[in-house]
């Protein structure tokens, strides 16, 4: 348009300039032609545009979906050990932040990316193609820019790391404050825990402004390369016009190829940033995609059959840590549908001995059986499905009374359900409430007591009806009252089931056979005195069949 329409001198494009030059069309016609050619492209730009966003968008979107979901799962299925060292806000922020970064990437960078490098490597055919001379100038500074970005992203990516780590700590923070918000209120330490997360904000905050300095930095020395490259190209264009060898058009045009041509390559020097914040996100996540689980299944292991309930440790020890033993050479045998109470003091391994049962931890050395069958020859899943567990601290999870009930048994009936309320002497009191089963709990469940709770998760024990049930210290905190209510529908769940029973309240114990204690291990008034003198031991203290 230059040279053939403006100035009526033979172009200089090749292909399209040896055409004109020989047909000598009109020069309205060329440019008529070369502005529907400009509108053409742009259509056809921007078709493809459309395609390869909405690709990438869905690409990157179901690629997310797909992690989350993933590591969700590797999470649930990690051993105890594992989210005994892990911080819950840290582990959310890697469920968030991490993974929106790396969303961020995948669904919108990968897009500049794409467009970006093409963009490049067409506008330097095009430069070659037309004057390789030119092409050399300006790509005479792209050495020294990407030198730069890469300097500058080792520390950018550091920077990062740090910063999604206290980003970590500060969800941890937050999220320990706001579950003990009546302590906290309670003892008054609302300016103390400000205090703990200021400071924890603080090292967040001068983590991302070292990142964001450093970014700064990056930006003004990769555009002054870029007018660096561009100021070569105008010196070196306007030596060869004024010498005659090319035509203004010339520099014209390759002037605009080359401002497209450090568009890109700025772009990809910013895009850096988002790699570095995605990389960082990307490493948080593998590192707990690549936790081992120490607790799975053996490759001939079986699904386990409707056990009877014959528990036996054979020589069991644990440890948490090298040489501080929590078990040691424990054996116990409880026969099929006994009631088994055991006390001792804190850190004795009471609830320990009872994990190996449900495999939440492998014994270090010695073996845990089940109807004389070692229970790591059964699957991992069919296990648990014939262990039931009420907690001292009874979770019941956001939703329904009678979801949290079903938990254990999803696909039970209407009728099962509130017979396992009636077992655990908690159906009066969840029809008292305003929608009955269909009363909604809140996250911690504030609005129910805790012999209620208590009582609601007997009744999703007694609902899942499996042959084994774990009772770790289920009456620790209540009340008289609620504690006696609560008995009565620990009894009626472990008919017919073999109990293990952990508690350190008399009233508990004698939830098993007394007689038969007596007879066999002495008075549990005198065992539980005997425990509380004697630091670390543990005692069979009643067993009777039922």
């Amino acid at each position: 348009v230059v040279d053939y329409v403006l100035a009526g001198r033979p172009s200089r494009v090749p292909m399209l300039g040896h055409w004109l030059n020989t047909q000598s069309p009109d020069r309205m016609k060329v440019l008529y032609g070369a502005c529907a050619a400009t509108l053409l492209i742009a259509l056809i730009t921007g078709i493809l545009t459309y395609f390869f966003t909405r690709t990438m968008g869905d690409i990157g979107q179901r690629f997310v979906f797909e992690l989350r979901c993933r590591m969700f799962a590797h999470i649930q299925r990690l051993s105890l050990r594992f989210h005994d060292r892990q911080r819950i806000g840290d582990l959310t922020t890697r469920f968030t932040a991490d993974i929106n970064a790396i969303q961020d990437v995948v669904a919108n960078g990968s897009i500049l990316l794409v467009s970006n490098v093409c963009l490049l490597a067409a506008m330097l055919v095009m430069m070659f193609w037309l004057n390789w001379k030119f092409a050399l100038a300006a790509l005479s500074v792209a050495p020294l820019l990407f030198w730069t970005v890469f300097r500058y992203t080792g520390r950018i990516k550091l920077a990062a790391r740090t910063a999604r780590k206290s980003d970590g700590v500060l969800a941890s923070v937050a999220q320990e404050t706001l579950s003990s918000i009546r302590i906290v209120q309670g003892l008054a330490q609302e300016q103390q825990q400000d205090d703990r997360f200021q400071a924890q904000s603080e090292s967040s905050l001068q983590a991302y402004l070292e990142g964001v300095r450093y970014q700064a930095r990056v930006a003004p020395l990769v555009d002054f390369l870029a007018a660096v490259g561009l100021a070569m190209v105008m010196w070196y264009g306007a030596k060869q016009v004024m010498a005659g060898e090319i035509t203004t058009g010339d520099v014209i045009v390759f002037f605009a190829y080359v401002t497209n041509l450090y568009s890109p390559m700025k772009a990809l020097a910013r895009l850096s940033n988002s790699l570095n914040r995605a990389s960082v996100g990307a490493e948080r996540v593998l590192d707990v995609l690549g936790a081992r689980r120490e607790v799975s299944d053996r490759k001939t292991a079986r699904p386990a059959p409707r056990l009877r309930g014959e528990i036996e440790f054979r020589d069991v020890s644990f440890e948490y840590e090298p040489g501080r033993p929590v078990l040691k050479d424990v054996n116990l045998t409880v026969h099929a549908r006994e009631r088994v109470a055991i006390v001792g003091s804190t850190g004795a391994g009471k609830s320990t001995l009872v994990s190996l049962v449900p495999r939440f931890f492998d014994p270090g050395h010695g073996v845990v059986c089940l109807d004389g069958e070692d229970i790591r020859s059964y699957q991992l899943q069919s296990l648990r499905e014939q262990v039931s567990l009420v907690l001292q601290d009874s979770l019941l999870f956001s939703g329904t009374i009678r979801e949290n009930i079903a938990f254990g048994r999803p696909e039970a009936a209407e009728e099962e359900i509130v017979a396992a309320a009636r077992a655990a002497d908690a159906d009066a009191f969840i029809r008292m409430m305003p929608d009955g089963y269909r009363s909604h709990v809140s996250e911690r469940a504030t609005s129910l007591s805790g012999g209620e709770k208590q009582r609601i998760a007997i009744a999703r024990a007694i609902l899942r009806d499996a042959p084994l049930l774990i009772l770790d210290e289920p009456t620790s905190g209540l009340d008289a009252e609620s504690e006696r209510s609560v008995i009565d529908a620990l009894m009626a769940a472990a008919a017919g089931r073999t109990t293990l029973i952990i508690a350190h309240r008399l009233s508990t114990v004698r939830f098993a056979d007394r007689r038969s204690a007596s007879s066999r291990l002495g008075d549990p008034r005198t065992m539980i005195q005997q425990h509380q003198r004697t630091r670390g031991a543990l005692y069979l203290i009643a067993q009777g069949k039922r």
